[in-house]
């Protein structure tokens, strides 16, 4: 497929990317009066961050939406996305062409790409987009079919020439793709499930110049593919507006302009705020924010009003605007009603097909309304989103088997991980060995050494797991919740896989670690006893590093995990029956509760 520059507003796509006969329908996103409130947590009082949006994005065209920093142009594009999450009050209407958007069928359809790219950095290029190809979609396809779609991709964004290169990590310093070859990629794990709509928040961010143009390219092409396009972009260049096709810009959480690109400069002009010569229009938008932004947004409330009016008049045929008194092309009156400027034939044109949308999903609107009033209202947009339930593609076991791939590929190609981890286990047993060389057996010393040297290698069998598991929930987190969010896999697949790819390693470290200590220490040479041995702290281990796991789910972040599980372990080791004898009556409820004491 051709990824040729397509330049925006230049009429319809080209003739082989048309609307595909007996194709799936594309889909036009119509959104009315959204208003968005939360709580504020300074004052605890409402704050609203959009009031009353109002516009509509277009299949086969590139929906651009800016604004100032806190104009509410992610909240909008969530809101799009049905990506919303926590306590918030939604209102407005989202309409699907003309019928109600119903949450469950339009997430199957439709795709988000966050402004970060979280990736796994173990994987390349074609791993990264395969292991989405194998959960995303139905286990009934063929896998040539998975194969050829996963080619497709690469070839349509670009990455055939890095598909087996790692993506990498320079926070890990791991060498790997570029930056716009990575946002190339987390559009490529979404375009797997063909999504009819795309949203994609700032993802030229971070880029340089070229790989922005590069990407803005893409999403043309895509769009024209009878796909919906909607993204939120900061700072342009001018090359990149160039091929914007409709443009909102939002203010304080209001709009200052809504429609064609093309017609963005004159409606500045028209309002006493011509652009510059040689100047950019999105910087000069932007620019007029700081000063002008309460005027233009009071503005364009004002001609918006006007121009629903005029809309219900043409729809009505009750003629203030007759085809003899059709507004010229380039004049005011034609561009507050956001159509291609052409006269009447445009307006009748665009009339007819909403008319026709809204027949068709008359019916549709009128059974949901039926149901809201059985089940006693509309439920807000926040709660519909959270409580969206997926059906994954694939079966749960599938969904382990991949994971578990991927997983142990991760710990293979990341020698650096696995090399500290045995590393700390070495150290500590060769360290526990020394100090307590083949303590004696005299009843003087002896039992109190065996005693410490025990309660010592709980102590690192407590808090290395542990601290471990922490920090690597921490970069593991992100990933998890990107994936989740959609029918990629369950969560409990995550968790299920990845206990059965590190049992195996955490326990070759355990064993490592008791085989030095325990002989070096000079424990009672039985074989059983060392087996028992072996098999108490490896329970430890496992315990321990789910302690870490919960204490990083619970804070949300490594940091905050790190200090409280230092306080709860020295808290159970205190009690674990080595330091002291006799526990006082108002701390024995520690010591019961501690998985320790059974060491002692």
């Amino acid at each position: 497929m051709d990824l040729s520059p397509l330049k925006g507003g230049e009429g319809p796509p080209p003739a082989g990317l048309a609307h595909h006969a007996g194709g799936p329908r594309p889909l036009d996103i119509e959104f009315r009066g959204i208003k968005y409130v939360v709580k504020d947590r300074a004052t605890g009082k409402p704050l609203e961050i959009l009031k009353g949006v109002s516009g509509k994005v277009e299949a086969c065209r590139l929906m651009v939406i800016m604004g100032s920093s806190g104009a509410g142009k992610t909240t909008l594009l969530d809101i799009l996305a049905n990506n919303l999450w926590g306590s918030c009050t939604v209102e407005g209407q989202v309409l699907v062409n003309g019928a109600e958007r119903k949450p469950r069928e339009f997430s199957q359809v439709s795709c988000y790409v966050l402004q970060r790219d979280v990736l796994l950095s173990s994987s390349t290029v074609r791993e990264a987009i395969t292991t989405s190809a194998l959960l995303k979609l139905p286990r009934s396809m063929p896998a040539a079919e998975k194969v050829a779609r996963v080619d497709g991709i690469l070839k349509d964004l670009d990455l055939e020439g890095c598909q087996h290169t790692l993506i990498g990590d320079e926070m890990l310093h791991m060498k790997g793709i570029s930056g716009g070859q990575r946002r190339r990629v987390s559009v490529g794990i979404e375009l797997v499930k063909s999504p009819r709509t795309l949203f994609l928040d700032e993802p030229t961010s971070g880029l340089d110049s070229e790989m922005a143009v590069s990407l803005i390219d893409t999403l043309v092409q895509l769009a024209r593919q009878d796909r919906t396009v909607c993204t939120t972009i900061d700072q342009p260049n001018s090359i990149i507006t160039a091929k914007f096709d409709d443009f909102m810009l939002l203010h304080a959480g209001s709009t200052v302009y809504f429609g064609r690109w093309e017609g963005a400069v004159d409606y500045f002009a028209a309002h006493g705020c011509p652009c510059p010569q040689y100047t950019n229009t999105t910087d000069y938008a932007l620019s007029l924010m700081k000063g002008k932004g309460d005027e233009l947004v009071t503005a364009w409330a004002a001609q918006d009003e006007q121009r629903r009016q005029c809309s219900a008049d043409v729809e009505a045929g009750s003629g203030n605007h007759t085809v003899e008194e059709t507004p010229a092309p380039g004049s005011k009156l034609c561009g507050m009603l956001a159509v291609p400027c052409g006269g009447a034939s445009g307006v009748q044109q665009r009339q007819q097909q909403e008319q026709r949308q809204q027949q068709q999903g008359q019916q549709q609107q009128q059974q949901q309304q039926q149901q809201r009033q059985q089940g006693g209202g509309v439920q807000p947009v926040a709660r519909q989103s959270s409580q969206l339930q997926l059906v994954p593609s694939v079966p749960w076991w599938f969904q382990v088997w991949v994971l578990s791939k991927r997983m142990f590929r991760q710990w293979i190609r990341n020698p650096a991980m696995l090399i500290s981890e045995i590393s700390q286990y070495a150290f500590m047993a060769i360290f526990v060995g020394l100090v307590w060389l083949q303590v004696n057996d005299s009843l003087a010393t002896g039992p109190n050494d065996r005693a410490a040297s025990i309660w010592f290698s709980m102590a690192v069998m407590s808090f290395t797991p542990a601290y471990t598991a922490a920090v690597v929930w921490d970069k593991d987190r992100l990933l998890l919740r990107r994936e989740s969010q959609t029918d990629m896999y369950d969560v409990t697949a995550w968790f299920a896989a990845r206990t059965l790819t590190l049992l195996p390693f955490e326990m070759v470290q355990c064993v490592a670690f008791c085989v030095v200590a325990y002989w070096m220490v000079g424990y009672a040479a039985i074989f059983l006893n060392f087996v028992v041995f072996t098999a108490a702290f490896i329970l430890f281990q496992l315990v321990s590093e789910t302690v870490g796991e919960m204490s990083a789910v619970v804070t949300g972040s490594s940091t905050y995990a790190v200090l409280i599980l230092t306080f709860v372990l020295l808290f159970l080791l205190s009690f674990s029956g080595f330091l002291v004898s006799d526990v006082p009556v108002y701390f024995r409820w520690i010591a019961k509760e501690s998985w320790l004491p059974e060491g002692g």
